[in-house]
């Protein structure tokens, strides 16, 4: 079966190389992150980072259901076997994330 797509070739760049763009952007800006932040402001960036990783690996793993309109089930018995990983690594990064944070408020200024 043979594929073939009309496009002027900007479209095929994109889908090739906007991933690589987009690690080297984000590489620039952390660069530009790391220099300009504290290393406290740095570590509360990347704990809210982890966090919003895992909000939306939790949102990945009930999408599912979200299809089915069941918006409000709690654990993963409910969740299809696939997506229950993650489920699992996403309330793993939230509870790091959280831990990380209230680390912070505990500590002296």
């Amino acid at each position: 079966m043979e594929y073939r797509r009309q496009s002027n070739g900007l479209t095929t760049l994109v889908e090739h190389f906007g991933l690589l763009g987009i690690c080297i952007a984000v590489g620039i800006v952390s660069k530009l992150f790391l220099t300009l932040l504290s290393r406290a402001e740095w570590c509360l960036a990347v704990a809210l980072s982890v966090a919003g990783v895992g909000v939306g690996l939790i949102f990945l793993a009930k999408l599912p259901l979200y299809r089915q309109r069941r918006f409000f089930t709690f654990g993963s018995g409910v969740l299809p076997p696939d997506r229950r990983s993650f489920y699992l690594w996403g309330y793993g990064c939230v509870i790091l994330a959280a831990a990380v944070l209230i680390g912070f408020a505990l500590a002296k200024p």
